[in-house]
Parts: structure tokens; sequence; C-alpha cells
């Protein structure tokens, strides 16, 4: 027989090449099974089971966007926004106009509360998609969120116009035209704090309290100031109105519209007498009376908004404007109401039951927050604002040492919270702990309008037997309520409601 010595490596080679032919077959046959079963387990909400099994696959099969991009979505929707978001990036550099990964992309930011990055993505994606109305809600959100409230306020025009019915929308749209109203004030008041202007301001803000007398002072001071101002005769035409003066309100409405007629310029006054209020805003500078017209038309742009709000079915958008109307007021219990009424519409959701709270705790009704401050507490417990708010509570319902480690956990987690310094201060005085209670105290002290403070320190100073400072910060609480005192006592004789000077 001939002997070939190369029988034996051929036959090696041409055995293994056959294996691999097999085996193909095989791997793509389990890759697929996987694949199966992932997708299964995501139609499930199996989303933690999932990764794995993608992770797999990606590994198997690299560079698969396909793949890859599922893997992500099963991340994110496990809960792990942060994982899911190199994914999504890897997406997008293959398939930079992927809807998908876009989508995912911003929603992972907003989800780790990184507004400042969702915003690109979701730029992106409605300039790929324009009609997408979630994603440019999402964008307008986005925006609000780290303060572009001009640029908001552009989607949510848009979004509004898409849809006229879109609750959130118009929500989103006078809450954007509020900031920037805000925003002309604050300069405003940077720029010319003594200015006419800014107390023209003022008192459109006390009208819009229904806080009629105050609202009435501060138009009479701009008006003094400046008797050419437009905006305050019809200001006080609005205080002589609701205060069933009708005579003295038609007079000072003529004299609004004789100063209206002269108005001919495409200035932002004359934009706003026109009732052009947009133009108006945008066409506003810097000076002081181009600041006061933009933050008048977009406090009147956000009174728009909120009035076609007003006209569409309930919504949690039209309980929660209801409800920060009766904050305004200082109405809290009535606010409370309209937050529950919000939950019912949404349930469980933890926005509005962190609102509920707060009107709770604002209108003193501690029996109630507190069982929810509990519950909430449990669910999140590194919450320094609700230790703050259920100890409060605890010591406004005369159980200083039950509040204690709610307040002390507080300021652990948040140390520059002098309201929680007040609290724990005024609960360690009322368990015979002056000076533990000394320090806090004294860091509220800014936070005392009433005195008490000054009044609770100086006990506590005088239980510690430093009656020379005990002294001072009595003199100081005495002080404080007489000038409290005097202060009302002007503010009543000064906010007289009287007819209009006869020119």
């Amino acid at each position: 027989m001939f002997f070939n010595p190369t029988a034996g490596p051929l036959f090696s080679t041409a055995a293994f090449l056959l294996l691999l032919a097999v085996a193909a077959p095989a791997q793509e046959n389990q890759l697929a099974l996987e694949s199966q079963q992932a997708k299964q387990l995501m139609s499930q909400g199996r989303f933690e089971d999932a990764i794995p099994l993608y992770r797999h696959l990606v590994n198997a099969v690299p560079g698969n966007p396909g793949l890859i991009l599922n893997l992500g979505l099963a991340q994110e929707m496990a809960g792990h926004p942060a994982d899911a978001i190199p994914q999504f990036e890897a997406v997008l550099k293959a398939q930079p106009n992927s809807v998908p990964a876009l989508t995912s992309l911003g929603m992972a930011q907003l989800q780790l509360n990184q507004p400042s990055r969702a915003i690109a993505p979701f730029q992106k994606l409605i300039a790929v998609q324009p009609d997408n109305r979630d994603a440019r809600g999402m964008l307008a959100g986005a925006l609000s969120a780290v303060g572009r409230s001009a640029e908001a306020a552009v989607q949510y025009r848009k979004l509004s116009a898409m849809d006229p019915s879109d609750a959130k929308a118009w929500y989103g749209l006078g809450k954007s035209y509020e900031s920037l109203a805000a925003q002309a004030f604050d300069r405003l008041e940077k720029t010319a704090p003594e200015s006419p202007y800014v107390l023209q301001l003022i008192g459109d803000s006390q009208v819009s309290r229904q806080q009629y007398r105050s609202a009435f002072f501060f138009y009479k001071q701009a008006m003094e100031k400046m008797p050419s101002l437009r905006g305050v005769h019809s200001g006080l035409a609005e205080v002589y109105e609701k205060t069933g003066h009708a005579d003295w309100a038609a007079a000072e409405r003529r004299r609004e519209q004789s100063l209206a007629s002269n108005c001919q310029t495409q200035t932002a006054e004359c934009l706003f007498a026109k009732g052009k209020l947009l133009e108006a805003a945008q066409a506003a500078g810097k000076s002081p009376a181009s600041l006061l017209w933009a933050a008048k038309a977009y406090n009147d742009l956000a009174l728009q908004a909120f009035d076609r709000l007003g006209a569409l079915p309930e919504s949690v958008e039209i309980h929660a404007l209801k409800a920060e109307i009766f904050r305004g007021h200082h109405q809290y219990l009535e606010e409370a109401n309209e937050w529950r009424a919000a939950l019912k519409i949404a349930p469980g959701d933890s926005r509005l039951t962190h609102e509920l709270m707060v009107s709770l705790f604002s209108g003193h009704d501690y029996q109630t927050v507190i069982p929810m401050l509990q519950a909430a507490l449990k669910e999140e417990p590194d919450s320094a604002e609700d230790q703050f708010m259920l100890g409060t509570s605890l010591l406004r319902l005369q159980q200083p040492e039950k509040s204690l480690p709610y307040l002390e956990s507080a300021l652990r987690k948040q140390p520059n919270m002098p309201a929680a310094d007040a609290s724990l201060g005024m609960a360690l005085a009322l368990i015979n702990r002056p000076a533990d209670a000394i320090p806090h105290l004294e860091r509220a002290l800014t936070l005392d309008e009433d005195g008490s403070l000054h009044y609770q320190l100086a006990r506590a100073f005088q239980a510690q037997g430093n009656t020379q400072r005990a002294r001072e910060l009595m003199v100081k609480y005495q002080q404080i309520q007489k000038q409290n005192q005097e202060s009302k006592d002007d503010v009543a004789k000064e906010a007289q409601i009287t007819a209009p000077v006869q020119n």
C-alpha cells in the first residue's frame, strides 16, 4: 500500500471545515432562539431577565444596531437608564436619525434628572419628525426645566396650534410666559428698584391677589412719580370696579384711553396698547420702560393661555392651575382640594402627591399630612424636605421629642436649611435643652418676621445665665413687634381707597 504522509493533516482540515458547516446553522438557531426568548420577556415586562440575553446577542453579533438598541431598551425599562445611554449613543453613531434611539436617549436623560442633556436628542428628533407631538412636548419640558422659557414657549405654541385641545400645551405655555414675566420683573427691579415701573407691576400683582387696598397704594405711588405712565390708570380703574366705585373707574379708564390714543410707534409700549402682546414682549429692550411692558405683555399672554386651558374639559393641568392660584392667595386648604382632584385623574402621581402634602402642611392640617409624610419617607427616606415637614408638623402638634430625629435628619441631609434650624431650635427649647437650642435659633434669625425666634433665643440665653445677651434679644423682639404694628397701621392709613385726583 502506498503511504501518503499528508493524509492525516488533510483529513483533519476537511473534518474541521465540515464541523464548521454544521456548527454555523446550529449557532444561528441558538441565537435566533435567544432573540425570541428576549422578545417574549420584554413583552411580559420582564426587562431585567431580558438584559443578559441581549448582552449575549450583542457580543455574538458585534455592531448590530438593532440588538444594541434592544439591549438599551431592556436596560432603560428595567430602571437602569445610565447603563442604557451608551447603547443608544452607539446606535446613533451608526444611524444618526434613528427615531427609537433618539427618543430613548432623551427619555433616559430625563429619568436621570439631566434635562439639559435631553434637549439635543429631542431637538434632533423633531427635526426628523416635525409632527411628533410627544417629542416636542418632552423638548418643551426639558427647556422649561433648565430655565430656557422663551424657547419652551416656542414649542408650547406649536403644540397648542397642532392640537388646541392639548391641556398640557396650554398649561406649559402659560407657565413659560409667567416665567418670562418674572424674569423681566427681576431685571427691572435690579435696574430701577425705586422706579414707577416697579410700583406699577407690584400693583398689578396685588390686584391678581385681590389685595385691592394694597394695589391702590402702589398705583398711587407710581402715578405720583410719573403721571403720564400708561397702565396705572387702568389698574386704578380695576381697583375701583372691584371695590364698588364704578363712576371712579370710568374716570380712570377715560384717562387711560387718552394716553393710549397718542401711541403711534412700534415700541413695546405701543404694541401693548394695541393688544399685540407677543410682539410687544419680543420688541422690548433692556431699558426700564421696555422691561415694564415686557413683564406686562408676558403676564397677559399667560392669562390668555390659562383662559384657553380653563375652557377645556377637566384635567390635571386645570386643577394644578387652580391650586397655584389658591396658593398665591394663601388659601392652602382650597389648594389641597385641587391637588386631590388632580390625583383622582392621575392616581399615584408622586409630584401631585408631594404638592398635596405641601399644601396641607402650609394650611396647618398636620393631622392629615403626618401619615402621608410617613408613607412618603418609606418610599424616599432621603428627602430632606419631607423630613422637615414631618418634624415641624409633630412640633406644631406639641410633640417636640418626636420631632427631633426628623429635623436632625433633615439638617444632616441639607445643612443649609434655616427653617429646619428654626423648628429644631424651638423643639430643643421646649424640652429644656437651651444650650443645644441656641446655635439652631441663631442660624434661623434671618427668618424671624414676628419676633418669636428672638423671644425663644432670649429665653434660652436666660436659662444659660447669659442675662446680657437675653436682654439684647428681648429688646430686638420688642422692636420687631413695634415695627410690625406700625407697618400695619401705616398701610391701613395710606391704603385707604379714595376718589381719583381731579385734573
